[in-house]
Parts: C-alpha cells; structure tokens; sequence
C-alpha cells in the first residue's frame, strides 16, 4: 500500500462551499496516522450550531478511535490494510452528510513512519504535535511494504520460480524479478530464528542453482544480534556471486 496523506475539512456553508481544515489522515507505511486541531475544532465551535458541533466532533472521535485501533493491532496488517483508501474515506465523508471532506490523497515519496507525519503536520498546520510510536514492524514486513510500492512496477513481484523456469517443481516465490535484466531480488533478515533463517537462505541457494543466468541480491537490514552477524559473514563468504545491499541503502538508491 503507498504512503499517503489527505487533509480533512469542514464545510462550514454548503451554499459557498467554504471549508476550515480540521485535520490530517495519513496511511501506509507506519501508519495510519491521525491529527485534529484543537485550535481549529474551537474555531468551528465558535461559528457552528452545538449540535452541528458535536455531530462533527463524534465524527472526528470515530475515525480516531478506528485509527487507534489499527495501529495497537499486528503491524504487519497495518502496513498493507486498505481501512483508509479513498472509497472508504468517501464512505466516512457520506456519514457525515458531506459536511466533513477528505481531500484527494497524495502520495507520499517517503517512509512514513511518527517523525515525517509530525513534519507535515507541522507543515499544515504550524503546530508541533508528540504522536505516539506504535510497535516497530519487523523487516519483512517494511521490506514487502517497500517493494510493493510504485517504485518498482516495472519488475514482477511475488513471483514462483514455475513462471522463470516452467520446468521447475520448486514451489518457492521470488520477492522481485526483472527477467529482461535477468536480475532477482530477495529481502533476508539475518536476525531471524535459526529455523526460519536456514529456510530463507536453502530458498536462495535453491534460486541460484536453478536460476544460475541470473544476478540475485540480497536486500538486508544490519544484523543486530551476535549469532545472526556470525551467520551473515558465513553467507558472504559461502555464495560470492552474490550482491548484499543494506536495507538503508537500497531505499536511498530506488
């Protein structure tokens, strides 16, 4: 899913269309996040019928407590959940009969993660907000994110071998492939469990010798553990056709 961000408005006279931005939504990478204004909720206060205030305000408060929700679940289903797409912020505008409106969504050339969202919140509104780390999502999950994106539509992503090589039995899927280029691409978390790992790495000796034509890289991020360090100078050394490039830096270059 590609990170994007969409300012939220009040419609304060549906003859003139005139409209006070309220907020800010932003999906996809780290998120979804969410900013309403305090300052601007008491501006609208101060011109709306209380009731109409208070509809709008019950509003606000059901997309907050659906964002908060999202982001204390598994991580890895925020980062691919489609809760916040454009048709589901139509239907969240419709139950506010219009009088609340999401902006066309725009994308996001950048890793959303508290840091950037506090950035253009800053940047909208000219307030400094403190939001709320959630829980760190583990590598593959940052990495199929990542790889998702636009970014690289022009390669064939989550590919079986079958598809390369239809001769082959192998039942192994291939994050990203270029079959022109004859290049692979593979993410590998050298900290994972020793069985998880060893599955990952028999994957990729798998790949290159059946697959032997093409260049094959390895996507990681920087081993933090002794044992996964220790199995990552191991992987070097054992398969030197290999091309091994720091998640960091990989992101930087694409």
């Amino acid at each position: 899913m590609e990170s994007f961000y969409s300012i939220i408005y009040y419609k304060t006279n549906a003859l003139t269309d005139e409209m006070v931005s309220v907020g800010l939504l932003a999906g996809g990478g780290e998120g979804p996040f969410l900013y309403v204004s305090n300052a601007r909720m008491d501006l609208l206060k101060k011109v709306l019928h209380p009731n109409t205030f208070l509809s709008a305000r019950r509003h606000l408060k059901f997309l907050s407590e659906k964002v908060g929700k999202h982001r204390n679940e598994a991580a890895g289903l925020l980062l691919f959940d489609p809760v916040f797409s454009v048709e589901q912020m139509e239907t969240l505008s419709q139950r506010s009969k219009n009088a609340i409106v999401y902006s066309q969504p725009v994308t996001i050339n950048e890793w959303l993660d508290v840091k950037f969202f506090a950035e253009l919140t800053q940047s909208f509104f000219g307030e400094i907000i403190n939001v709320e780390p959630k829980k760190r999502p583990v590598f593959h999950l940052k990495w199929k994110a990542f790889y998702h994106s636009t970014r690289f539509k022009s390669w064939e992503r989550d590919l079986q071998i079958s598809s390369i090589l239809p001769s082959s039995l192998l039942s192994l899927t291939i994050d990203l492939v270029n079959k022109k280029d004859e290049k692979i691409i593979k993410g590998i978390d050298f900290d994972l469990s020793e069985a998880r790992l060893n599955s990952k790495l028999f994957e990729v000796e798998l790949i290159i010798n059946a697959l032997p034509q093409f260049q094959v890289t390895i996507i990681h991020p920087t081993p933090k553990k002794k044992k996964g360090k220790s199995v990552f100078d191991a992987t070097r050394e054992k398969y030197s056709k290999l091309v091994f490039q720091e998640f960091s830096e990989f992101k930087k270059l694409n």
